[in-house]
């Protein structure tokens, strides 16, 4: 039975054949990885390729993003003029999408602190990043490239700008996550959320798998005591 169900938003023709039949793929393969080592990936989702918007802007050194709204709700907004379509990038952005598209399926709560939010996004990254060398993939998208060779000193600098504001409900999402500012880099929360989980799989001995399934409260306990 498919469980990705993929839709390509191709009304203005913007995709070529060629380019369809890589998204086609790359769905399938990251459908087939997925379901090989979460064997909870046991029910249906849409997903859908379109053309960027103010809603969904690109990552602009990839071409590519991706947002779950829900479960079983994917979109990929990608934008050829600034990378050409990559097979690679597309498997690595489902991938990561799947990762929330999982936790929110099967784990009965939802980010609401800050802290919360980093670790969400950290086990995506960390599945995403699992995914490319599970299939002996390179790693060259610019953005998981960014997580893989934040320094130490990056990742103390943005925890003493942070730590205070872990488990606030209220933060500047776009600043902590995405833009950056003056104190922080760009995809600060990523990265933070990347190192954090990696920290996590080490002190404990779980798998990115089972970490999915792990309550955010357990992370905190293991990480802050």
């Amino acid at each position: 039975m498919t469980k990705l169900h993929l839709h390509i938003a191709n009304a203005h023709h913007t995709f070529t054949t060629a380019e369809c039949a890589i998204f086609e793929r790359a769905a399938k393969q990251a459908e087939a990885f997925v379901s090989s080592i979460f064997a909870h990936f046991d029910y249906e989702v849409d997903l859908i390729v379109a053309t960027p918007s103010f809603l969904l802007p690109t990552i602009a050194e990839d071409g590519i993003s991706g947002r779950t709204y829900h479960s079983r709700l994917i979109i990929l907004s990608i934008d050829k003029q600034q990378h050409a379509i990559n097979e690679d990038f597309v498997f690595e952005t489902i991938c990561h999408e799947l990762s929330h598209s999982l936790r929110w399926e099967k784990v009965p709560e939802y980010a609401e602190t800050l802290f919360d939010g980093m670790i969400l996004e950290g086990l995506a990254v960390v599945l995403e990043e699992a995914a490319m060398a599970a299939t002996q993939r390179p790693t060259t998208q610019y953005f998981l490239n960014t997580m893989q060779q934040t320094s130490t000193e990056e990742i103390n600098g943005m925890i003493a700008t942070l730590k205070d504001t872990f488990d606030s409900m209220e933060y500047d999402y776009t600043r902590v996550f995405f833009t950056g500012d003056n104190t922080l880099p760009r995809w600060a929360g990523y990265r933070l959320g990347y190192y954090f989980v990696k920290q996590y799989l080490e002190k404990t001995n779980r798998t990115i798998v089972q970490a999915t399934e792990d309550q955010y409260q357990t992370f905190a306990k293991v990480l802050r005591n």
